[in-house]
């Protein structure tokens, strides 16, 4: 046997071996769909299936009907070697099509998805007399003929439109919208639409946002308002009008003065061009100062914790701070007010794996309560983050409604993990987000990319604060911690430069595994120092550094300038609970690019070239109300 030969037996045999292990994989998953299924409702499983294990919903449906359409079977199968279309072209198709199929597997048959969609056609065909089946392909033929012949009309009347919407779309001048050609030209498109899709298209009142319908509708009723020289522009004549947008979406092309390629921007847009927000459970302002910098003005921001609702009001006093549980809040009025984002952090303690983890049983669940803001206001976006324990099984039902009920609310929403460590945040922060878009907005959103090279280790984000008293070994304490390696579950370095474990509340002391994580990278867990370490405390045998408020707040992000209100419980329950600012700010831009079509230089934007953290060792913070002067550099 020469070498090719000997090549392609040895190819055969593996990808034979390759098939047979495929579809073991697969009869795998069915069973074990099969298990899922016999201990919930199918309605259950397939939001547990698609939401916490993120199965696609083709792949979801298949192995879910498995057990009534192809049980049994399992041998056969497995011995022909089907691939995965096989097995779900099997599961979709009507009983007669699948005995036919099988019982030629039985013989030895080859089948692929072509050659069941041919016998699903013979078997149809069969049922009918010859006059029914020459009746049926003349009438196929007449189908394609007038689609041929429409696709030339709706091609046609595209082009007409686009011209004539090209011109509006950022037209600012309500004279000109009142025009006679404008008006002229909107009769004539007007007639050409009701030819081609009748005149019976609802109101936009009546017809759901997000939908072709609704689409269709408000394109409809803007060329009559056109025509009759009634349309009423936005209030914001930076807004493009959302009939416009309709029109122009119909042509099934951009507007032309947003084709030309435009550079990433490397700064924030201008007052006029910012967006609106509102955040609810805005805790001590990392998420608002975030968003923020992405380009959000807050309208409002939410919180129910008198401390952290001074410090917002401390720091920034043009905020509008409402102090209250949104339990109590009707949202509804928000709605007129056009807002573009609804963000917050909502309580994790029912999710988190360092409590009980109720969910659903907490009281201070209010995921339910997401559902409620979003429908009163209906913003264009809505952003929620949360801890990992959110995608617990245990939780999966009830994450299942609380997605239904944004869908139902006519939005398209996605689940994402996010790493702080990954945007230059000296900490292991995983987070969850769960991200929403209305339906009727035209952008998808994308996550924000990573930034391994930014990565920074826990010595270098403190070793200014660690000295700040006096501390003569903080320098050799932040070097260890650069040079600390960083191992995988398998044992394998994989990085240097410690990060610290996850800044968590101060309730007592510390777990037994928190303090053992934190002491594999010296540092005390346990407490909470007014200030950094002395030379004398650090002459005690077995002495580690703790760490203060001020460090455990830049360890979050914070700038050393955002001050605190409060004790030392209510500090640090406030930066425990916060969410770092740049990690914020780079899913806010994500979001910002999502909605308004903009492009960003990430990294101007996240690390702009004049640093925002002051280069000077700050004071302490001060408890039980915060001394807010501003600090002073201690350079000569």
């Amino acid at each position: 046997m020469n070498s090719k030969a000997e090549a392609l037996a040895a190819a055969k045999k593996r990808i034979i071996a390759l098939q047979k292990q495929m579809v073991t994989r697969i009869l795998e998953m069915a069973a074990e769909v099969e298990k899922l299924a016999s201990a919930t409702t199918e309605r259950e499983a397939r939001e547990f299936l698609r939401v916490t294990c993120n199965m696609p919903s083709s792949e979801l449906s298949t192995y879910v009907r498995f057990q009534t359409t192809l049980k049994g079977n399992e041998q056969l199968l497995e011995s022909s070697r089907v691939s995965f279309p096989v097995v779900k072209a099997l599961v979709s198709a009507d009983p007669a099509t699948r005995k036919e199929v099988l019982e030629r597997m039985e013989i030895g048959a080859r089948i692929d998805t072509t050659e069941i969609s041919r016998i699903r056609k013979r078997l149809q065909e069969a049922a009918l007399t010859p006059g029914q089946v020459l009746a049926a392909r003349n009438g196929k033929k007449l189908a394609a003929a007038a689609r041929r012949n429409t696709a030339d009309a709706v091609t046609s009347f595209q082009e007409v439109l686009y011209a004539f919407s090209e011109g509006l779309i950022n037209e600012r001048d309500p004279e000109k919208m009142v025009s006679d050609d404008v008006r002229q030209g909107a009769a004539q498109i007007r007639r050409a639409f009701e030819s081609l899709f009748g005149t019976r298209h609802g109101t936009v009142d009546q017809t759901k946002p997000g939908t072709s319908a609704h689409e269709m509708a408000l394109a409809y009723e803007t060329l009559k308002n056109l025509e009759d020289g009634t349309l009423a522009m936005p209030r914001n004549r930076a807004l493009r009008h959302p009939g416009l947008v309709a029109l122009q979406n119909l042509t099934g092309r951009s507007p032309e003065a947003y084709k030309p390629e435009r550079p990433p921007l490397r700064q924030g847009p201008p007052a006029h061009h910012r967006l609106k927000a509102i955040e609810i459970c805005a805790g001590a302002g990392g998420m608002a100062i975030g968003l923020d910098r992405a380009g959000f003005d807050h309208v409002a921001l939410v919180e129910y914790d008198e401390n952290a609702a001074a410090t917002l009001r401390l720091n920034r006093p043009n905020w509008n701070v409402i102090e209250s549980d949104i339990r109590d809040i009707d949202f509804r009025p928000y709605r007129q007010m056009d807002i573009d984002l609804v963000a917050g952090g909502p309580p994790c303690q029912p999710y988190s794996s360092d409590g009980y983890g109720l969910g659903k049983d907490d009281p201070r669940d209010l995921l339910p309560e997401t559902v409620r803001v979003v429908s009163e206001i209906r913003p264009r976006a809505f952003l929620f983050e949360n801890v990992d324990g959110l995608l617990h099984a245990r939780h999966a039902d009830h994450v299942a409604e609380i997605l239904r009920g944004y869908r139902e609310c006519g939005y398209n929403v996605e689940i994402h993990r996010i790493k702080t460590e990954n945007y230059g945040i000296a900490q292991e922060r995983n987070r969850v987000l769960l991200v929403g878009l209305r339906k009727d907005v035209t952008g998808a959103f994308r996550m924000p990319p990573k930034f391994a090279g930014r990565r920074l280790n826990l010595g270098d984000a403190l070793m200014d604060l660690m000295a700040a008293n006096g501390w003569t070994g903080a320098r050799e304490w932040a070097r260890d911690r650069r040079e600390q390696p960083v191992f995988d579950r398998q044992g394998n370095v994989v990085a240097r430069g410690a990060l610290a474990s996850t800044i968590v509340t101060r309730r007592g002391l510390p777990r037994a595994k928190e303090a053992a994580r934190w002491g594999a990278k010296c540092v005390d867990i346990a407490g909470l120092p007014d200030l950094a370490p002395t030379d004398e405390q650090a002459s005690k045998p077995g002495f580690m550094p703790a760490l203060t408020a001020r460090m455990r707040a830049r360890l979050q992000d914070f700038e050393d300038d955002w001050s605190f209100v409060g004790g030392k419980q209510a500090v640090a329950d406030q930066i425990g609970n916060a969410v770092p600012p740049r990690l914020a700010q780079a899913v806010g831009l994500a979001i910002f690019s999502s909605i308004e079509d903009v492009s960003w230089d990430w990294e101007a934007m996240l690390w702009p070239e004049e640093s925002r953290r002051m280069h000077m060792v700050p004071p302490p913070l001060q408890f039980e109300g915060v001394v807010a002067e501003p600090l002073v550099s201690t350079a000569t």
